[in-house]
């Protein structure tokens, strides 16, 4: 372990504490995903302008700003994508049945590069006397790193995702999921299933549910505590049920309906930024469209420079094909493809701009939540392309309302590009119901942001508040869920059952024994 770098960090975590009205806060990021650390980055630097002291455990990082400290674990990527491992291209192959399974085996992948990280070092050289007022956990990718909540003495804990309303919420901070109308991220279900769905869609919730508690959650308790060797240290899924607050990303304008307990709050769009001025030549790229320009991006994790040469030609030729639009294409690396007038690539677009430009008529995309969010609150209709995970939710939520039409990767062609980004195009209905969704989503009492913030700092004004927890968490599955009740009427019905049919079988043989007499 390098000493001068652990102490380096840890003076500067100790001087950057600004005043007495500010809290040191610990913030342990779990997924390795660009697009998260976007969305977590939003409320962390508007943490750190309203006075708090910030230390960030994470697999991504930017540039640091005054009270602001990112403690890089740095093999979580290698680790992922070693020898090939992690293809979210491939992963779009997936059925919603093998995404239980890979999905859950993820925890176990970025719990070794996690713990394999010299980062992970300096929190853990942290002095037990440092005093962290709180801990924020995005538990997105399991709790492999909440040991550090016991090493600190157990600050409140605030839990929180950008991935949606996972339906692991439920094992973190208690509540129901209604598996009736509430449908597994991996199926392309909306909230009114027939019965074969229903049927589907519960078994893989509760075999999720099952192979989380059962099979993941043991592993990785196995796997963290020889790690940290901390002889009076719960057992890991404890530790992650002393959420005292969550914090999920979903707005009922755009997502399933379903009850939260009321320590869950709903901050959905709590990225969205008020836009800033686009870069010259974007802008003059979009103003010289004649019918308006379409913006194309896969999002953090698909790279569009790995779908394909054959794909990238069909996208090209069917942009060819629309030249009355102009094509706005995130393209990571070099394309070595002729592109017509009509079509820019750019390594990275900034897509909260494009998407608030009055001239952007559409957006493709691969339909990850905080895409979906971003084009709904500017009205922007979707062609969607989703590949895994709740992209493929989304993806269908957004064709049931009316304001997208969707592309399958692994059936493309270029007059199926060209037809379904036309029909979006130049269907009104799209736009329409677009704006309606906009002005829901918009339309809320307090900002996302702001409500965030309020409730996080809510938990710093009252460390100690139990009254809004479920009471689901101690009750357990079988009696949050009245099996146990179910199971005791079912005996009695069995029983009365029996005990009819045994009192009718008696008199009838008493009666034929009184026939046979006379």
């Amino acid at each position: 372990m390098d000493r001068s770098r652990v102490l380096v960090l840890f003076l500067v975590a100790v001087l950057c504490v600004p005043s007495s009205d500010g809290a040191n806060i610990l913030a342990i990021m779990t997924v390795p995903s660009p697009s998260h650390h976007i969305w977590n980055r939003v409320w962390m630097e508007a943490l750190v302008d309203r006075g708090h002291n910030l230390t960030v455990v994470t697999q991504d990082k930017d540039t640091s700003r005054a009270n602001l400290t990112y403690v890089l674990l740095e093999n979580v990527y290698p680790t992922l994508f070693k020898d090939g491992a992690s293809n979210y291209v491939e992963m779009s192959k997936e059925s919603a049945l093998r995404t239980v399974f890979s999905f859950l085996d993820y925890y176990d992948s970025v719990c070794e590069g996690a713990l394999a990280s010299k980062g992970l070092d300096v929190i853990r050289a942290y002095p037990k006397e440092f005093k962290f007022d709180l801990v924020i956990y995005d538990y997105g990718c399991g709790p492999c790193l909440l040991p550090l909540l016991h090493k600190f003495n157990y600050p409140p804990l605030v839990s929180l995702t950008p991935f949606n309303n996972p339906p692991y919420s439920v094992d973190v901070v208690g509540g129901h999921k209604q598996f009736a109308y509430t449908p597994y991220f991996a199926l392309n279900y909306d909230s009114k299933m027939n019965f074969q769905q229903r049927a589907y869609n519960t078994l893989l919730c509760l075999l999720s549910s099952a192979y989380r508690n059962w099979y993941i959650m043991p592993q990785l308790d196995r796997k963290v505590r020889s790690f940290f060797q901390y002889p009076d240290m719960p057992y890991l899924a404890d530790l992650e049920q002393r959420t005292q607050l969550m914090l999920v990303n979903t707005n009922p304008a755009l997502d399933a309906l379903e009850p939260l307990p009321p320590n869950v709050i709903a901050i959905g769009g709590a990225h969205i930024k008020d836009p800033e001025p686009l870069p010259a030549d974007l802008e003059k790229f979009i103003a010289s469209s004649r019918d308006g320009a379409v913006l194309f991006s896969l999002g953090s994790n698909v790279r569009s420079d790995q779908i394909g040469e054959e794909r990238q030609r069909m996208f090209i030729e069917a942009f060819r094909q629309m030249p009355q639009y102009h094509f706005l294409w995130k393209f990571e690396s070099k394309l070595n493809l002729d592109l017509p007038p009509n079509v820019i690539i750019r390594k990275w677009m900034p897509q909260n701009s494009i998407l608030a430009h009055s001239r952007t008529k559409a957006f493709i995309t691969h339909s990850g939540g905080l895409s979906t969010q971003e084009a709904s609150w500017f009205g922007v209709p979707l062609i969607g392309m989703p590949f895994f995970m709740d992209q493929i939710k989304n993806c269908q939520r957004a064709v049931s309302a009316g304001v997208a039409e969707r592309l399958n990767f692994n059936d493309l062609s270029v007059e199926r590009i060209r037809t379904t980004v036309l029909k979006v195009l130049q269907t009104p209905s799209y736009k329409e119901n677009m704006m309606r969704r906009s002005q829901i989503f918009r339309d809320q009492e307090t900002k996302p942001l702001d409500r965030a913030l309020w409730w996080i700092e809510y938990a710093l004004r009252h460390p100690n508040v139990t009254t809004m927890k479920s009471p689901t968490i101690e009750l357990g599955a079988i009696r949050a869920n009245l099996w146990d009740v179910y199971a005791l009427y079912v005996a009695i019905v069995f029983a009365t059952y029996k005990l009819v049919t045994g009192v009718l079988g008696s008199m009838g043989r008493k009666r034929e024994k009184q026939i046979k007499r006379d």
